[in-house]
This record gives structure tokens, C-alpha cells and sequence, in this order.
């Protein structure tokens, strides 16, 4: 039987590509179990490739571990389960550098911890699945003396296990929630923070066209007395103190308990003059973490 092969219609040229054993078809129905129907043709696509190809499985896009383990592919139950973790350390990294907007936080971390892994968990599931069970076969076929012998032998191994399912991806997904919420939750409160800094800087933006006006109008910076009052005209409330140096021009921003975080910390707005007679600002961080620093007042960065 081992022996004798079926020739699946189709052009002359793919001919070689498309000869299967019928009893390799037999054997993959028996070792798959449930659901035989719907991945034996892609089986026999796989074989008539030479290789495992990568496609689609809704049921893994959901819960990639849950299904790897019901199909007791215990390694990728457990990549499965780490990619998530993955994804929110990637998202603790990158956040500080997608800008102030919640929504592209949200969409960006929804993106890292769920919807890369499941796709991951769709597009390899076929794959993984054919060569578990293709490993089987070979290694049924390198032991017995008949196709009788290797079909008995590839039934008696279990094709599934709800219980592991049950079990094991009940633990996966609480583990998942367990190391990546934390994370992710670190990471949405330092976004936080940086939003409301970034608002508190935008608030005193009043005060540095002032002090623009004055270099524009006088080439220096502006009299004490001047400097003194632009913090009060200028409606800066969100920070504890703000003042102007008459000498340099910089703003200087006290926290206090608006951004509780960095309460007791500061910020400086320092004005620099270009070749151009035009003013740049830099923002220069006292004592502030970078991670709670917007884009804008980065270390080095300019405006």
C-alpha cells in the first residue's frame, strides 16, 4: 500500500509536484482528529509545495495559546504566550516617542499585545500543526513493519486535549494579563504624565513670544520689570512658579502638585539667538526623568 500513489489532475508541467500517497491522506485525517476535513486539503497543498506555507486559522487569531495547547503543540502554546509579553515591552520602549495623543497610544499598544499576536498565531497555526503531525508520521512509518501498524500507531496518539486547553491557556491568558497589564499600565501612567506636561508647556507659550517681542523690539531681553510681570499677563497657571530671567531671557517652570510626579522639579525654556538673529528655544530638564518628557523637550531638542 505504501506503495501505490494517486495523481491529482492538473497541468502536465506540475505533475511531479502533485503525486501523493493515498495513504498519507488516510493518515493525516486519523492523526488530526477533529476538524480532519479542514486541514486535510491544506495538508496536501503542503505537500504538493514541499513545505509548510504560511495562511489563515481564525480560531488561533483569538487565542493563539489556547488553540496550541488544545492541539498539544506545547512549544508554540508557549511563544504564544510570551509574544504578548513581548509586545508590551516593546510598547514600554516606543511610547515615549509617539506624541501626546491617547488614541495613538491605545491603538498602538491594542496593536503590540493583541493583534500582532493573534495574526502571528492565525497566519503560523496551519504550519505548525502540519509539522507536528508530518514529524509523526515519518517517525510511525520508521518503526513499523506495515501501513496497518503505522495507522495504529498514529491513532493511539491523542490528536487533542481540551483539557490542556482548558488548563494550560486558561494560565497562559492569566499570565499574559499578569505580565503585560502591569507594564502596560507603567507605560499609560508615564504617558499621562507627559500629557500633562506638554499642556503645562503649551501654557506658557504666551510668555515666550513675549520674550521674543522683547528681543525683536529692543535686540535684548526684557527690563526686570517687565520680566516680572509676563508670567501673571500671560495666565500661566498650570505650574507652581514661573519666572523670566532679565539676563538670559530663559523661563524658568516650577512643578508643583498639578503634576504630582514631578512635584519640586523644573523645567527651563532657554532662548538661543541663530546666525539669523532668530530665536530658538531649548528645553532643558531639572531633575525631570525623560520619560516623562514630551517629544518636544527631550534633551537637545529645539523649537
Amino acid at each position: 500500500m505504501s506503495g501505490v500513489s494517486v495523481r491529482i489532475p492538473g497541468p502536465p508541467e506540475l505533475a511531479e509536484e502533485r503525486v501523493i500517497r493515498p495513504a498519507l491522506f488516510v493518515l493525516f485525517r486519523i492523526a488530526l482528529g477533529p476538524s480532519a476535513d479542514y486541514y486535510g486539503p491544506r495538508f496536501l497543498a503542503f505537500e504538493r509545495a514541499g513545505r509548510a506555507m504560511a495562511g489563515w486559522h481564525w480560531p488561533a487569531l483569538f487565542a493563539p495559546p489556547v488553540w496550541a495547547f488544545y492541539r498539544r503543540l506545547w512549544g508554540a502554546g508557549v511563544f504564544f504566550t510570551v509574544l504578548p509579553l513581548a509586545g508590551a515591552a516593546t510598547m514600554a520602549m516606543v511610547a515615549p516617542w509617539l506624541g501626546d495623543h491617547t488614541w495613538v497610544w491605545v491603538a498602538c499598544a491594542i496593536l503590540l499585545t493583541v493583534l500582532l499576536p493573534g495574526i502571528a498565531g492565525a497566519t503560523l497555526a496551519s504550519g505548525l500543526l502540519y509539522r507536528r503531525i508530518r514529524k509523526a508520521i515519518r517517525d510511525a512509518e520508521a518503526v513499523a513493519a506495515s501501513p496497518a501498524q503505522v495507522a495504529s500507531r498514529i491513532a493511539s496518539i491523542m490528536p487533542v486535549s481540551p483539557h490542556a486547553a482548558l488548563a494550560l491557556g486558561s494560565f497562559a491568558l492569566a499570565f499574559v494579563v499578569g505580565g503585560a497589564g502591569p507594564v502596560l499600565s507603567t507605560a499609560y501612567h508615564e504617558h499621562a504624565v507627559r500629557v500633562k506636561v506638554s499642556k503645562a508647556l503649551a501654557a506658557v507659550e504666551p510668555i515666550k513670544a513675549q520674550v521674543e517681542d522683547s528681543w525683536e523690539a529692543m535686540r535684548r531681553w526684557p527690563w526686570p520689570a517687565l520680566a516680572a510681570g509676563m508670567p501673571g499677563r500671560a495666565g500661566a497657571v498650570l505650574f507652581d512658579e514661573v519666572s523670566v530671567d532679565a539676563e538670559t531671557g530663559r523661563v524658568r517652570l516650577e512643578v508643583g502638585a498639578s503634576i504630582p510626579e514631578l512635584a519640586g522639579k523644573a523645567i527651563l525654556l532657554a532662548p538661543a539667538i541663530d546666525q539669523r538673529e532668530r530665536i530658538r528655544w531649548f528645553c532643558v530638564p531639572v531633575g525631570v526623568s525623560e520619560r516623562f518628557l514630551p517629544q518636544a523637550c527631550r534633551p537637545g531638542a529645539k523649537r
